[in-house]
């Protein structure tokens, strides 16, 4: 099988399809299209402006006016997560800080990159988030029920930082919500290796 390597965008995207043709098509899509190239990447821009406003410790306003400014293709979406993310942070005590790397490995054929997007210590608090900024789509649940698997996958995972007293969670940007992991249990593990697993068959069967 040949070498099946995603981010946790991806796998979060994925899990999230409430339909197995849904799933199907999305993974055949992932085999099927070129390698990464930033120029494609839609949120890198505002992305890399959060983390960049976030860093230098500047108003959120920047991260909205950005966003205002982004261009006919983008403004639109991209105000809608500048201000979720704006609103999230409203009234919080927050101060950012730097993660490092993350990955999965189910064997050699298969790693999952699990990098936190963002840490943030919110009201005394230290989280690693990954927002997850999607527009909704019908085909699409982003809900605790759909990311348990990415929760489950980003405390698994194997960190180059310390990840004591943290608590991993997703950031849902469709509606400014937090979800944080819960206590691994067996049956969340065992739920998320088989969303892995059926990833990986998906891939393999895929032209």
């Amino acid at each position: 099988m040949p070498d099946i390597r995603i981010s946790l965008t991806q796998f979060l995207t994925y899990t999230a399809k409430a339909s197995t043709s849904a799933k199907i098509h999305y993974v055949r899509g992932i085999k099927n299209s070129p390698s990464y190239d930033p120029s494609f990447d839609y949120w890198k821009g505002l992305r890399d402006k959060i983390k960049a406003t976030l860093k230098a410790n500047s108003s959120l306003d920047e991260i909205v006016k950005y966003a205002a400014a982004a261009g006919v293709r983008k403004s639109e979406n991209y105000l809608r997560v500048a201000n979720k993310f704006r609103a999230f942070l409203k009234g919080k005590d927050y101060k950012y800080f730097e993660t490092g790397h993350s990955v999965w490995k189910n064997s050699p054929d298969m790693s999952i990159i699990s990098s936190p997007e963002l840490g943030l210590i919110i009201d005394g608090q230290r989280y690693f988030i990954k927002n997850y900024y999607k527009k909704k789509k019908s085909d699409e649940k982003v809900t605790q029920r759909y990311i348990n698997s990415t929760l489950t996958l980003m405390q698994l995972a194997e960190p180059n930082f310390d990840t004591s007293n943290g608590i991993f969670a997703v950031l849902n940007l469709q509606n400014g919500k937090l979800i944080e992991q819960k206590p691994l249990i067996d049956d969340d593990i065992m739920a998320f290796k088989i969303d892995a697993a059926t990833f990986a068959d998906i891939w393999q069967r895929s032209l």
